[in-house]
């Protein structure tokens, strides 16, 4: 069985189309930027620490984006480096901004390094991150490096 010319044209058409709508449809997909605001250590005990990341994050595109969660890896000073991973349902608005507040826990073993940096008078830290974000077009992930001094650390010490 032979197909009309017509018929195949009209096929051919229609999988061009729909090869360039793919293509403009994922173009159109931008990754989020994230503007750290800082990074502070809440609490240093026995059992841990607790610290806090503060994030702004813009999404560039026109329809909203699920933040799903963060990995984190923190160096403070010449502590080991501590990471961790926070889950998180937050969405980001479609062409917004908003802030993020992660809480990042520390184990007892690793608080014990954080604790003698801020004891020695360290307050600079290294921050690596990778965000996780879901889309209609499937996951997307953006990379943080930051690096900056720690508010009210010398506080935690003196308790």
């Amino acid at each position: 069985m032979t197909r009309s010319r017509p018929t195949l044209l009209a096929a051919a058409l229609l999988l061009a189309l729909l090869a360039s709508g793919c293509a403009l449809f994922t173009k159109g997909l931008a990754k989020p930027t994230v503007d750290v605001r800082g990074v502070a250590v809440a609490s240093v005990t026995f059992t841990g620490a607790e610290g806090q990341l503060d994030l702004d994050i813009t999404n560039p595109n026109g329809f909203g984006v699920p933040l799903s969660g963060i990995d984190w890896e923190l160096t403070i000073g010449g502590a080991r480096a501590v990471s961790g991973r926070v889950e998180l349902s937050q969405t980001i608005p479609a062409k917004g901004v908003a802030p993020v507040v992660a809480t990042l826990r520390i184990g007892a073993t690793e608080a014990v390094g954080v604790a003698s940096e801020l004891a020695s008078g360290v307050r600079t830290y290294q921050l690596s991150a990778r965000l996780h974000f879901t889309s209609p077009l499937g996951p997307i992930t953006v990379d943080v490096a930051h690096q900056g001094d720690l508010a009210d650390a010398a506080a935690l010490v003196r308790r």
